[in-house]
């Protein structure tokens, strides 16, 4: 898993509770703004920077698909700092 957890904020301008239909969470990673949308019925999106990245279907629940999208952003974003951390190693390997 991640090191490096993202922080997610649900958002407070839907409907929350029973009877919602969409759960909205953000989190921000450096410049990238990540967004999972989840459906009591076990659906969820993805979006990253407003692209959408990823979409689940068919969890037990709206919670089940907030993690299985969670996990995706985290191998993402994990993905891209292991990737600067190598550029910038290769940098400095090249210096003299």
């Amino acid at each position: 898993m991640t090191t490096n957890k993202l922080d997610w904020t649900p958002d407070l301008s839907l409907p929350a509770g029973k009877g919602a239909t969409v759960q909205r969470f953000t989190a921000t990673d450096g410049d990238d703004r990540l967004e999972i949308d989840t459906m009591p019925w076990g659906e969820g999106d993805l979006t990253i920077n407003d692209k959408p990245i990823a979409h689940v279907a068919d969890e037990l629940s709206g919670g089940d698909a907030f993690r299985d999208l969670e996990a995706i952003a985290e191998k993402i974003e994990d993905g891209k700092t292991a990737a600067a951390g190598r550029a910038d190693s290769g940098r400095k390997a090249g210096q003299t």
